[in-house]
């Protein structure tokens, strides 16, 4: 068994458990992190953790809803919500996209990771982003639609459209250069993990290339046509604005 501990920096405390159910926790969260270390993409994303020096602490995830969190070097995460019989179990959605367990402990991880380095900064994205929130959840839930489309993955659900929800990636999205038409932001979001990251971006971009969603490495293989794409994305930008403006009058 892997002492996450010792080899990534990453600690697990039960905190509020005790006897089995602190041990029971602590088996499960390992078995997940487990589960991450074997692919290409988790095992880049635990070493970049890593490399930062900086404690990262998982702990439960007490908020009740079918969610988990992340705030500079602490993960709060209850896999049993996540699993076969839990409150929020993706085999008993039809809407699972992103949703197993190890997929949204990664998704947390990647957050703790642009904490560690400096780089966690949440701005406004609009248009045909609007639905991811902000920038540090397209970050997240790029980098996890990657991890999911990586070949040395092979338990996984579907590539998430977005941060609003668990809903499958549209498939035009998902082909090779593809994801820069979801918005005229799409563009200028990669260069600036890239250039914030470049670490950890560049080994997804190489050592995950094969993947058949990896954006990143579209990027670093023909960035202009990347901008092009991400520039002409304004009618979807343009509709995805006057969709909200309809909802918001009731149209």
């Amino acid at each position: 068994m892997i002492n996450f501990l010792s080899q990534y920096n990453i600690a697990i405390n039960p905190i509020g458990l005790a006897g089995v159910a602190a041990s029971t926790y602590t088996g499960k969260v390992t078995e997940h992190l487990t589960w991450i270390q074997r692919t290409t993409t988790g095992k880049i994303l635990l070493a970049s953790i890593k490399f930062h020096g900086k404690p990262v602490v998982i702990q439960p995830y007490t908020a009740g809803d079918c969610n988990a969190a992340a705030r500079q070097g602490a993960v709060w995460y209850s896999p049993d919500t996540f699993s076969m019989h839990g409150a929020c179990s993706a085999t008993q959605s039809a809407n699972n996209a992103g949703l197993y367990w190890d997929e949204i402990l990664f998704h947390e991880l990647v957050h703790v990771f642009r904490s560690v380095s400096g780089k966690f900064v949440q701005r406004p994205v609009f248009g045909g982003l609007s639905r991811y929130n902000d920038t540090e959840e397209f970050i997240a839930v790029l980098l996890t639609n990657i991890y999911i489309s990586d070949r040395s993955n092979k338990i996984k659900s579907r590539l998430r459209s977005d941060h609003s929800g668990f809903n499958a990636l549209e498939p035009k999205l998902a082909q090779p250069w593809g994801f820069f038409t979801s918005g005229t932001q799409t563009f200028g979001l990669v260069k600036s993990f890239v250039t914030e990251n470049p670490g950890i971006a560049s080994r997804i971009a190489n050592d995950v290339a094969t993947a058949p969603f990896n954006p990143i490495a579209d990027y670093f293989a023909d960035r202009h046509r990347a901008e092009k794409l991400s520039k002409e994305a304004l009618p979807r930008d343009l509709a995805s604005i006057l969709s909200g403006m309809a909802a918001a009058v009731g149209f």
